[in-house]
């Protein structure tokens, strides 16, 4: 892997893990609040597996390519993650998406909400972590 690449990863780990610094909700937490807790989730997510990537030894200008659409990202995280973490960073695709742009979403309790979030941060620190020890 070029050191351009790595750099590059690292790049974008560490906006991953800035965007996941940002998902916090509290009980008395707002509906755009809450939304916009989900949304940085998924884009903390995005990003570690950009980075994953790139990590794997990926070409960046092919990354790049696939990183334009969501649905190519998520299918490319299969073989070095597996299906269930594809399916999840599918998931958190979604609800960042209702929490963006639908107004009439059924946004989770607060309670929900962070136990969902939790769960986001597991997976996108799992991520993180086998990244760093590719990029070693």
């Amino acid at each position: 892997m070029s050191p351009e690449a790595k750099r590059k990863a690292r790049e974008h780990l560490e906006l991953g893990e800035g965007f996941m610094a940002t998902v916090e909700v509290a009980d008395a937490s707002t509906e755009c609040e809450i939304r916009n807790a989900f949304s940085r989730a998924y884009y903390g997510l995005y990003h570690a597996c950009y980075a994953l990537l790139l990590g794997q030894g990926s070409d960046p200008a092919v990354v790049e390519r696939i990183a334009k659409d969501h649905g190519r990202l998520h299918a490319s995280i299969r073989h070095p993650l597996g299906k269930p973490v594809e399916h999840y960073v599918r998931e958190a695709y979604d609800k960042r998406r209702n929490s963006d742009y639908e107004p009439g979403w059924a946004v989770p309790s607060a309670t929900v909400a962070q136990g969902e979030l939790k769960r986001a941060r597991r997976q996108f620190y799992w991520i993180f972590r086998s990244t760093l020890r590719s990029l070693a």
